[in-house]
C-alpha cells in the first residue's frame, strides 16, 4: 500500500509539471504570438482608404481618446496595441493640439511622432518677405519642405487655377501676403496657396474699409483693382523706407497722369531670368520683356513682386504734400540715410544722378522742397 502511495504521488507530481510545463509552453506561444501580431500591427499602413483623412486634436485631448477614435474609425485594428505603443513611445503626453494629416504611407508606428508633431511630422514654419517675387517665395518653400518648387510654380503661375482662386490676373504674384506661415505636415500645395492668398484677401479688403473714399479716388487715377496692386509691388521695390511710399507712388502717379514712361529699374529684370537679378540696361531696353517700364507705357501687365501692407496703402493714400504734383523723378541718395532724392525737372534729376550717383560734387542738386 505504501508503494502503491509512493508511486500515486510520483504521477501525480510529473502530472503537474508536465501541466506547468504546457502552460508555460503556451504562455510562451501565446506571448510570440502577440509579440508578432503586435509588430505585424506597428508596419502595417492606416486603412485610409488610399486618401488622406484629416483628424483634429482638440485642447486637453489625451492619448487614449485620440487613439479611441482612430479604432472607432476604423483607421486601426487594435487599440490596445497602439495605447501600448504611445506609453512606450514616451509621447502619450506630449500631443499637440491642431490638425493632424494622416497619409496612406503611414503605419501607427508613426502616429505617436506625428501627433506629437516631432522629427519629420513637425509643423513646418516659413516666412515670406515684401518684395520677394514669386519665384523666391517657391525657392524659401522648398527650402523649408513644404512644397515642391516645380509644383508651386506650376499652380501659381497658372491663369486658370488663379481665375479659379478667383484672383483677377494670369498668376498670384502679388496675391499673397507676407508674413509668417505654419503648415502641417504633407499639406497640398493648392491649400498653402489658399492660405496665403485668403490672408491677402483679408487684409486688402480691411485696407478698402478703412480708406473707402480715398481707394474710390485712387481707382480714378487708374484703371481697376489689379493696377493698384501692380503699382503696389513696383514700389515695394523701389522703396527702401516706408516713410518714402507714399511720396513714390504720387511720383509714379504723376508719370501715369502725363502719359510718361514710368522707367522702374525693377520691372526689368522681372520674371527673373536668375533669383536675385539686378538690373542691367540691357534688361532694362529688352524690348521682348513685356514687364520693363522703359520699354512699355504705363504700368507693366502685373505686379512684379509681394507689396507690404505699407505699399498699398501708399498707392491708395499717396502722398499729398508741398508741390506733390509736381514730382516726376527720383534717385537714391546712397549716403546711409536710405533716403532718396525728389524732382521736379528732368534737368535737376540729372544732376541729382551725378551728385548722388556718380560722385560728382561741383553741382548740388535744388529746386525741389523734399517731402517729408
Amino acid at each position: 500500500m505504501k508503494k502503491q502511495s509512493k508511486k500515486s504521488r510520483h504521477s501525480f507530481g510529473v502530472l503537474i509539471l508536465c501541466m506547468i510545463l504546457i502552460v508555460i509552453i503556451l504562455a510562451v506561444c501565446g506571448m510570440v504570438w502577440v509579440h508578432s501580431e503586435y509588430k505585424l500591427f506597428l508596419r502595417t499602413p492606416l486603412n485610409l482608404g488610399g486618401t488622406e483623412r484629416i483628424v483634429q486634436v482638440s485642447p486637453g485631448s489625451s492619448a487614449k481618446s485620440v487613439v479611441n477614435q482612430l479604432a472607432k474609425d476604423e483607421i486601426i485594428s487594435s487599440a490596445w496595441m497602439m495605447r501600448y505603443f504611445f506609453h512606450q513611445s514616451g509621447l502619450e503626453n506630449k500631443l499637440q493640439t491642431g490638425t493632424v494629416i494622416l497619409t496612406p504611407d503611414m503605419t501607427p508606428e508613426d502616429l505617436p511622432k506625428a501627433f506629437a508633431r516631432v522629427g519629420k511630422y513637425a509643423r513646418k514654419s516659413v516666412q515670406i518677405l515684401a518684395g520677394m517675387n514669386i519665384y523666391e517665395i517657391a525657392e524659401r518653400l522648398q527650402e523649408q519642405q513644404i512644397s515642391d518648387k516645380k509644383r508651386f510654380l506650376s499652380l501659381a503661375l497658372d491663369p486658370a487655377f488663379s481665375a479659379e482662386s478667383g484672383i483677377p490676373a494670369n498668376s498670384f504674384e502679388g496675391y499673397i501676403l507676407p508674413g509668417a506661415y505654419t503648415f502641417e505636415p504633407g499639406t497640398k500645395t493648392e491649400d498653402v496657396l489658399a492660405e496665403m492668398h485668403q490672408r491677402w484677401m483679408t487684409q486688402w479688403q480691411k485696407i478698402i474699409d478703412e480708406n473707402r473714399g480715398a481707394y474710390e479716388r485712387a481707382l480714378r487715377r487708374v484703371e481697376n483693382d489689379h493696377a493698384l496692386v501692380t503699382l503696389a509691388s513696383i514700389v515695394e521695390k523701389e522703396a527702401m523706407l516706408d516713410a518714402e511710399k507714399r511720396i513714390i507712388a504720387r511720383v509714379f502717379y504723376n508719370r501715369i497722369r502725363r502719359q510718361m514712361m514710368l522707367q522702374s529699374d525693377p520691372t526689368c529684370v522681372y520674371p527673373p531670368k536668375t533669383l536675385g537679378e539686378k538690373p542691367s540696361p540691357g534688361r532694362c531696353r529688352d524690348k521682348d520683356n513685356l514687364y520693363s517700364t522703359y520699354v512699355i507705357k504705363g504700368l507693366p501687365p502685373g505686379p512684379i513682386a509681394t507689396p507690404s501692407i505699407s505699399s498699398f496703402k501708399a498707392v491708395i493714400l499717396p502722398y499729398d504734400g508741398p508741390e506733390s504734383t509736381e514730382l516726376f523723378y527720383f534717385v537714391a541718395r546712397q549716403d546711409g540715410t536710405r533716403r532718396h532724392y525728389f524732382s521736379k525737372t528732368y534737368s535737376e534729376h540729372q544732376i541729382a544722378v551725378a551728385y548722388f550717383l556718380k560722385g560728382d560734387k561741383s553741382k548740388k542738386p535744388q529746386g525741389t522742397v523734399q517731402p517729408e
